[in-house]
């Protein structure tokens, strides 16, 4: 066998590890934080004009909010989370908000609870 060939295998061996391991630590958990945030955006809009918010709403915030705080726990590099909070996100207060949003029944409450998931997110 030829080095040449036995290293260019090697190296692309290395590369495509690396690629992986790129794209499943760092591309796919922003990539899924983003979406979460736009939709995100979508509900708590919805919920600041609207003066109940409506079953599926609420299920779909309490889902949002489940996967939220997964990615906290697991998915999003520390280096993210740092860069989040240079930015004012607070995601981990927004999970509390979402929660407490999902079980408000009042108009007044609905729009104070959506208002603090905007801020803590940046909407």
């Amino acid at each position: 066998m030829d080095m040449t060939l036995i290293g260019g295998a090697a190296v692309g061996l290395v590369m495509g590890s690396f690629g992986y391991v790129l794209v499943r630590f760092g591309l796919r958990p922003l990539m899924a934080y983003r979406r979460l945030k736009r939709r995100l955006k979508g509900i708590v809009d919805t919920a600041t004009r609207e003066k109940a918010l409506a079953e599926d709403a609420r299920e779909a915030l309490r889902h949002s909010a489940v996967k939220l705080q997964d990615l906290l726990d697991d998915g999003l590099p520390v280096w993210y989370k740092l860069a989040l909070e240079r930015r004012a996100e607070r995601p981990e207060e927004a999970v509390r908000h979402m929660q407490t949003l999902a079980n408000c029944r009042e108009p007044a409450a609905i729009r104070q609870r959506a208002e603090a998931v905007q801020q803590s997110l940046r909407l």
